[in-house]
Order: C-alpha cells, then structure tokens, then sequence
C-alpha cells in the first residue's frame, strides 16, 4: 500500500494507579537482550539465556510511537515485515512466511483457527495494540511450544495485567485521545484499574475513526479505504491465599464497513467490504504452585474464542448482492505442569485441545428484482476441527551451556458435511522436536544454534474452500498431509550496559508445500472469469537468511538503535522465487531525552528493490512491471510526560515518500 502518514498528536492522562500497564524503561533504555519472555518456554526466561532468535516490543516502546494498529506496532519488531493490501488489514511476514505458516496467539491461546488463509490476512488488526503489554516474536520456532501453524515463526500478544495495591483498595484510571492529520485517525481510550492487595481489575474500552489514507507523493487520496471500530478488554486477578492465582479476561474488537481498497479500485467491484469483522476472546486460568520438584506449578486454562467475518460485495454494473458469512467458534482446553527437578533442569510439559465449530453462509439479493438466494457458504456449513496435542520442553543450565530440548506429538481431525462434494473426515498427525544450545563465552558474550522440525495441518479451508479468492476460484482438496519444516540457526548474542545486540542467520527446508495448482470443476477450468485451482502438496522450497539489531548508548542521554534483515526463497520444485519474499528491510534510529521528561526519536526505515518474483507474482497485476521499487520514509517523534498526563507528537514520512509496504498480493 502506498501512503503518507502527516502529522499525529497523543494525549494520555492518568489518576491513581497506573492502569495502561506503564514502564520505568525511558527512552534511552536499552531494550535487546534484557527482556523477562515466556513464549520460548511457555514460563519466565531471560531472553539473553535463549538459544531462539526473539524479537520483543515493550509497552514503553509501544507508548512512544503509538500505533494505530496492531500491524503497525508489528512492523517496528525486528526482523518482522509487515504487508498491508488494504487500511483494515497488515499481516506479519516472519523469515519470509505468513498466512496460516505464521502462528498468532493472544495471552498463551492459539488465534490461527482452521479457516486462516494461506497469503496476507487482516486478522492481527482484530487486536487493539492499547490493551497490549508487550509483544514477543519467536522467528523460525513455535511449533514444539504451540503447535500446527509456527513454521515462520510465532507472534505472541500479552494483554496488561491489572495493578495490585499493598496499601488499601485503589482506584485509578487513564483517558488517551489521539488524532492524525488530514482526519486519517481519531481514537479515543479509556481505562478504569482497581485493586487490592489480593484482587485487581482493569477494563478499558477504544474508539477509532479512520478516515481515507492520503498516499505519499502526488499520489493523492487513496479511496475507499476508512472504517471504523471499537473495542473492550477486561481482566481481573484473584490471588488465592498463597499458592494459587485465578486469571479471567475478555476482549472483544468490531470493525464496520471495512474496503478491500484492491478489490474496488480496478474497478471489477462497486463494494466489497468487511462488514462487520469482529473477534472475541474469554477465558479462564488457574495457577498454581507445590512443594514438588515433579509439579512445581500446574497451569489450568480454558479458552472460547469467536471469529466471524461479513463480506459484502457487488460487482461493477451487476444487479446482484452478494453476502457471505464465514463463523468460527473455537474452545480451548490446556493443562500444563512445570517441574524443578533439580536446579539445573527445569520442564513444562502439558496436554492441550482446540475444537472449532465453522458456520458459513452465502446470499445473493438481486437489486432489480428483489430474487433472494441462499447458496453454500465458502465452507461447508457446520465443518468441525478438533486439535490435540501433548507435549513436554525441557531446560538444562549446565553451566558454560545451556541447553533445551522439547517434543510435541500433534493429532487433527477434520470433519465436513458438504452437501455439494459429500462428507468426508481428514486425521493428519505430525510429530516434532527441538533442540537449542547456548555457549556462554563470558557473562557478556553467547553464541546460539537451535534447530526444530515444524509443520503446519491442512485446515478447512484447504480442503473445503469453494469459491474465489485472490484472482482464482478455489475448488475443494480432500487427500492433503501436513506441510513441515527443518530450522537451523546459529547466532550472536552480547549484552552490556550501555550496548547490546545480536545476530542470526538461519535456513529452513520446506517440504510437502500445500499449494494451489490448476484444475478443472465439472471439465471446465474457468469460472464465473476466474482460472479453477485446487490445493496439492507438491511444492519444496528453501528460505535462508540473516537478521541483525543493535542498540548503543552514544551518551547519556542518546541511544542509537537498528536492525536489518534479509530473507532468500526459493521454490525447489519449480526452479523459481518463492512468492511474496520481502526485499532486504531495517530501520535505523536516534532516541533521547533533552531535559527531564522531555524525549524524542527520529529514525529512517528502508526497504530495498523485490525484482526476484515468483511466476505467481509476474502473473498479478498488483505488482509492478519489474518488481517493488526501494524505499526510504524517515519518521520523528517527540514527547513530554507531565505528572498527570504525557502529551506526544509525531511527524512521519516526513518527506512525503510514495512506497509500498508490500511485495506482493494480499
């Protein structure tokens, strides 16, 4: 997407307790390698003690530049390129992957459900980034930890935690305002936060109006592509006497009338929006701790999550109104167990069930006549997925080497009831390790190897999408085996006080790639104008890479930061590029304080030519003649934080750069 972002202006005022989940971390912190994560081992690790490559975004990061939305906020990780085909959407390419290869979860629970599409997707903006704590990202790993989906890596969303009082019940709570010029955004939040010292509660509700994006150079006004939205998010700890901590949380996003920019302005359609797109999520958690090297802690939680997504669409000069309604409920059930079994060798080991219940419809209202038609969904209607596993990720701290190791054995059911192409069920299995090994050189100097075997379990809309998507009508696929993958990487991890930083470099084996190849539905290989294809796992591929981030401070009050990454894919099976390989991306960037509580941030982010396109990629007519073009945007911000309340501004594409954000079709 081509754009130009003017001129922000945020405001946040606090009373009480701190509800938004504040950071003692300034600017001028150094943020690599001093990060408390808990995605690579399900519990609390220091990140620098890691043999994973790990990416993190703090919520004092998160303050400072003030994303609009969760894509956004993603594409300041390191090593995290993010595609963005319309305003609505944004998703993370991890180590050249994305999709349903790249596993989203929310506070421990798994987001990917079974009708996650293979290309770029909108589901992260179903998450309001001001109810966010922090982000982690593991590149290249997750599998073993989570499951189907990690073979780019995983993203992993943590939500803030309610504040506890030790002096008496507190009450407290925060207003944020924020507007973007030339009325591409007004956002609204507030939150209320209460607590005691054995309780605490935070609820906050967000507000957004987006209006059309004003695209960079002479490109002008880019319409449609405003929506609206708004969100509410709740969570509430009880802590039980003192071993046991009971955790509930609820969140709930809805978007209204949200443009597929790509698919109205060439003009095949007069509307097709997302209307509504809504997500919602609850659950339940108990924790708690024993005297017992064998079950040091157990971890209860149960999840239910809905998904639905309206699209509503009609196409240029036809009289026909097309609705489809796409629902998924999902419920989750974890139990984990942690093991001290000595103070060298530490375990989280747990079983875990995800079921889905998919709802899907379609009608067509004729505008001329009135006729009202109910057709088969893009799914079948009443489609079930059911995902257990059991797995077991083991620590050991042998002094100069730290070492992990863990296995998870993943069994899926698929079920469909399709009353066009009849029933069937589908059972893939997967299996898969790791293996990590940090080498401590000194207490300031690590190097890292991992390797892990992922795999990703076709899901229902593999085997049962039927319709178009992209620029091709997808047919159903009932013989399909799980993709999988071998990771290795070896890297470079130091840490000191005033500078820190690390390197990786990384390769990773593609096989059994599930992916549309032409077909033909009742001998006719085109319809409604649209080429038929069906899914196969035919293709192999490799991708390699590098990834590099540093941060120095010049001086006291001046940090330097940057990172880069490079990604290489090739498509084994058919001797060409990989689709959608972002090009050589990084940032480079100054932040500091002037005098007390006064602070700013200026930083050039860049992006080099993507000329290395895939047969796929040549074939679509979003992409350039010749490939994406290099880019260069240089943002500024600034902020001062009084006692009551901060008050931000931001200048960015300061020299109005027409770019796209993208390699290829969403």
């Amino acid at each position: 997407m081509k754009k130009t972002l003017f001129f922000l202006l945020w405001v946040c005022a606090v009373s009480g307790l701190q509800a938004e989940g504040d950071e003692s971390d300034s600017v001028t912190t150094i943020f690599i390698n001093n990060a408390v994560i808990i995605s690579a081992q399900r519990y609390e690790t220091n990140d620098f003690k890691r043999p994973e490559s790990i990416a993190y975004l703090g919520r004092a990061q998160l303050n400072a530049i003030s994303p609009m939305s969760m894509p956004q906020a993603l594409s300041y990780v390191s090593g995290v390129w993010m595609q963005k085909t319309n305003h609505g959407g944004g998703s993370a390419f991890v180590r050249g992957l994305t999709g349903y290869q790249t596993l989203l979860m929310v506070d421990g629970i798994r987001m990917n459900n079974s009708t996650y599409r293979s290309g770029p997707n909108q589901y992260l903006n179903t998450i309001d980034p001001l109810m966010v704590s922090h982000i982690e990202v593991l590149r290249g790993s997750g599998s073993v930890q989570y499951g189907s989906d990690a073979i780019g890596g995983t993203i992993h969303l943590l939500s803030t935690d309610p504040e506890f009082s030790d002096d008496g019940v507190k009450i407290g709570g925060s207003l944020y305002g924020k507007y973007w010029s030339s009325n591409m955004e007004g956002t609204g939040r507030a939150t209320i936060n209460a607590g005691g010292k054995k309780w605490a509660v935070l609820a906050g509700g967000t507000y957004k109006n987006f209006g059309d994006i004003k695209a960079g150079g002479d490109l002008g006004t880019l319409t449609p592509t405003g929506y609206r939205e708004y969100s509410m998010d709740f969570k509430g700890i009880l802590k039980i006497k003192n071993r046991h901590k009971l955790t509930g949380g609820w969140q709930h996003l809805k978007q209204m009338e949200v443009p597929l920019y790509h698919k109205v302005v060439p003009g095949d359609y007069s509307i097709y929006n997302f209307n509504p797109q809504e997500r919602d999520l609850a659950y339940l958690r108990l924790e708690s701790s024993y005297d017992s090297k064998f079950f040091s802690g157990v971890r209860y939680t149960v999840s239910w999550q809905n998904s639905l997504e309206v699209r509503e669409k009609q196409k240029t000069g036809s009289p026909e109104f097309v609705t489809e309604r796409d629902e998924v409920n999902t419920f989750g059930a974890n139990i984990e167990f942690f093991s001290d079994f000595s103070k060298k060798w530490t375990a989280s080991s747990g079983v875990e069930l995800y079921h889905d219940n998919v709802a899907s419809t379609a009608q067509t209202v004729n505008k001329e006549t009135g006729e009202d038609t109910q057709g088969r969904g893009l799914y079948p209607d009443g489609s079930r997925y059911d995902n257990l596993a059991i797995y077991t990720l083991h620590n050991f701290d042998l002094n100069r080497w730290e070492l992990t190791a863990g296995l998870r054995y993943n069994f899926v059911q698929l079920q469909v009831e399709d009353t066009t192409f009849g029933n069937t069920t589908v059972r893939p299995d997967a299996l898969v390790g790791n293996f990590g090994a940090v080498f401590k050189l000194n207490e300031h100097h690590h190097l890292t190897a991992n390797i892990n075997s992922s795999f990703r379990a076709p899901n229902i809309n593999d085997v049962s999408s039927f319709g178009i998507a992209d620029f091709r009508y997808e047919v159903p696929a009932y013989d399909l085996k799980p993709e999988t993958s071998w990771n290795k990487e070896i890297g470079y991890k130091f840490k000191y006080d005033d500078i820190s930083g690390a390197a990786h470099i990384f390769h990773n084996k593609l096989n059994d790639l599930i992916v549309n190849v032409p077909a033909t539905y009742n001998g006719k290989d085109s319809l409604d104008g649209y080429k038929v294809y069906k899914r196969r796992n035919v293709d192999e591929a490799v991708i390699y890479g590098g990834e590099l981030e540093l941060e120095a401070r010049v001086t006291r009050s001046l940090v330097a930061f940057g990172n880069m990454a490079y990604t290489f894919g090739q498509n084994i099976s058919k001797d060409e590029p990989m689709r959608r390989i972002p090009p050589l991306f990084g940032r480079l960037g100054l932040r500091g304080d002037i005098i007390n509580n006064l602070w700013y941030m200026g930083e050039w982010v860049f992006a080099g030519k993507q000329d290395r396109l895939s047969s796929g990629d040549e074939a679509d007519d979003r992409i350039a003649p010749g490939g994406t073009p290099a880019w260069n945007v240089v943002n500024l911000y600034a902020g001062y934080n009084f006692t009551w309340f901060s008050i931000n501004i931001s200048g960015q594409n300061i020299f109005n750069e027409a770019y796209r954000a993208c390699t290829a079709p969403g």
